[in-house]
């Protein structure tokens, strides 16, 4: 009986144990049999040829050690910790989950070649069509859920579902993948809907999604899930009260994570715990890190880099200042106009705009020559940028003259252009609260001697965030993150991103798409539909030029500058490898590379706040990946 009962507890415990099984995700899979496939492993193809990158070279430094705590601030609380959905993309979801989340395959960031994430070893079919994966079976959820090949099928189900409201992320898994076949719980397939280049990239880039934590996954979904933080395949997580909103978030590591017995995941994500305290002003941000209350801060900003000269803490050697030269796409930063406001919505008034906006006057003062002007929206994509496309210079003649092609020949009383109705050429200019917004005097004044009145507005990020993602703006600056060398051009230009149409037959701008430029040009948007369908390189070279020329001739986004790496101020106390980060890395916190020692950190502070001298102040250049 004794035996019987233990037997029966076991029963219980297995079962509860297990992770749930969502009906509607397998009433789904059921309804789409031509998608989801289930076999067993003896029916995997003959001849395989199984890879693991172990020809690739460890990146991290075996000198890291584990420990401490970092702190960062940042100037905006995050408006949600949902992954998806609406005010989602904002920019603390890189510090959550892109930089926290792996998929099956990563790309080695020095060499772009594949390395193991999840997978631990993967194959090709003949035809390059299918992808087929072994999956670790130590790897986890930052819940601790095991993940297995029920979660790579759930992805699709989840991405897909109206009640995520993510309309990007619908549309690339309805047509960018062909389909999955689960072999067991640690091995699947993934297939491709057609051949292509970069086939194992694009394949292997999918990620697993949480069902145990998606229990309650229905379709009030935005609210219930505001403020949880999903569990990701990663080293953090946020835990009960890590966020406080508008003070702080707090990542703390996960003990026993499986990455640290995995070759290009151990040494990596060294801190115990990552905490960003909420920090509306950027000076206070840079006063805390000049005071030691911050371990390390990116200093992009001119005056905190060229200041810091001025600053005990760098003169008395306690602060390094490390400029580190990178080789990735470039973000393009500038201006956005959106296209579907009054007056906005005429190319020549655009193409005036372009010609009246001194970018290069802002990058030789404001940014004293240390940038570079950024030619067009994409750029750093290697083979498939088009370097003949050279952006438009600032010229009042030129301004002035596409201006009066739109009909604006009048000058008002304060020189602003008019056209024959009284119509006036002035537009509100949103910017954020960082220091960004003092070289709108620059841009007002350059484009006030061209007939253009900049109207400033200044916002705080999340506000800002949310205007812009409602389509409420009329000029914003803004950039996006690219984060691979393939061209993505569906989100930011596509008409579908740009309009719905409402019951009663209207067209209005479509909120929460990455098409803040309302941009709506039937002949591009064939074209975007083609390269994503394109199954030869060369056919997407072509493409993607012509793509990068309408772009350029819409004008819908006034290129502004990009960044050759990046700087940062970081005590002593924070260590880095030799080198000091990787080609792909586009901040510290990207790839996880450095350490702490806490114990130098009690050292240092307590001598500085002394007034003692450490050493003789110290600035690096690191531009072994210097692009030029």
């Amino acid at each position: 009986m004794r035996l019987l009962l233990l037997f029966l507890l076991t029963l219980t415990s297995l079962a509860a144990a297990e992770t749930y099984q969502d009906p509607n995700a397998r009433k789904f899979y059921a309804e789409h049999p031509e998608f989801f496939h289930f076999a067993k492993p003896t029916d995997l193809p003959p001849g395989l040829v199984w890879k693991d990158g172990a020809e690739q070279k460890e990146f991290a430094d075996p000198r890291a050690v584990r420990g401490g705590m970092l702190r960062q601030g940042v100037i905006t609380s995050p408006p949600t910790l949902r992954r998806v959905g609406a005010n989602a993309n904002n920019g603390f979801r890189g510090y959550l989950y892109d930089d926290n989340d792996f998929g099956l395959l990563a790309s080695h960031p020095n060499t772009d070649e594949p390395i193991p994430a999840l997978a631990t070893a993967w194959a090709l079919s003949a035809d390059g069509l299918t992808a087929f994966f072994r999956l670790d079976p130590t790897a986890t959820f930052t819940d601790g859920q095991p993940i297995t090949a029920d979660d790579f099928l759930y992805a699709f189900y989840f991405y897909r579902s109206p009640w995520a409201d993510a309309d990007w992320y619908a549309d690339y898994y309805s047509k960018e993948f062909g389909g999955v076949t689960k072999y067991d719980d640690h091995t699947i397939a993934v297939h491709a809907p057609r051949p292509r280049p970069h086939q194992l990239e694009l394949l292997g880039g999918l990620q697993p999604v949480p069902r145990e934590f998606f229990r309650e996954f229905g379709p009030d979904y935005l609210k219930r899930y505001n403020d949880r933080f999903q569990p990701t395949t990663g080293a953090y997580a946020i835990k009960a009260g890590g966020f406080v909103r508008n003070q702080s978030v707090t990542l703390e590591r996960i003990g026993d994570w499986w990455g640290d017995r995995r070759r290009f995941f151990r040494h990596r994500f060294n801190p115990d715990t990552v905490q960003y305290l909420i920090i509306r002003e950027p000076d206070n941000l840079y006063e805390s890190l000049m005071a030691g209350e911050l371990d390390m801060m990116l200093l992009g900003q001119p005056r905190y880099w060229y200041g810091a000269n001025d600053r005990p803490a760098y003169q008395r050697g306690f602060l390094t200042k490390t400029q580190f030269y990178n080789d990735i796409p470039r973000p393009p930063y500038g201006l956005y106009i959106n296209t579907q406001k009054p007056g906005l919505d005429n190319r020549d008034v655009r193409v005036g705009l372009q010609h009246a906006t001194d970018f290069q006057r802002v990058i030789d003062g404001f940014y004293r020559g240390d940038y570079e002007r950024l030619n067009q929206f994409s750029e750093g994509l290697g083979v498939y940028t088009d370097p003949s496309i050279r952006a438009r210079r600032y010229s009042p003649e030129l301004a002035r003259a596409a201006f009066a092609r739109a009909g604006y020949t009048k000058v008002g009383s304060d020189g602003v252009l008019m056209d024959e109705q009284g119509r006036r050429l002035s537009f509100r200019l949103t910017f954020d609260t960082s220091d960004r917004r003092k070289m709108l005097a620059t841009l007002i004044e350059s484009a006030r001697r061209c007939g253009v009145e900049y109207v400033p507005e200044t916002l705080e990020h999340t506000t800002m965030y949310r205007k812009v993602m409602e389509k409420n703006h009329e000029i914003c600056f803004w950039a996006w993150s690219v984060s691979s060398r393939i061209p993505a051009l569906w989100e930011s230009h596509h008409s579908d991103n740009a309009l719905e149409k409402l019951p009663d037959g209207r067209r209005v701008p479509k909120r929460q798409t990455n098409n803040i430029t309302g941009i709506d040009n039937p002949e591009m948007s064939r074209l975007i539909d083609d390269f994503r369908v394109a199954t030869k390189d060369d056919e997407m070279i072509r493409l993607s030029f012509r793509l990068q020329r309408i772009i350029h001739d819409e004008a819908d986004f006034i290129p502004g500058w990009r960044l050759p790496g990046y700087r940062v101020g970081h005590w002593d106390w924070v260590k880095f490898p030799e080198g000091f980060d990787v080609r792909s890395a586009d901040e510290p916190l990207t790839y996880g590379l450095f350490w702490l020692d806490p114990a130098q950190r009690d050292r240092d502070l307590k001598s500085f706040r002394a007034g003692e001298t450490k050493g003789p102040p110290r600035s690096v250049i690191e531009d072994t990946f210097r692009v030029n």
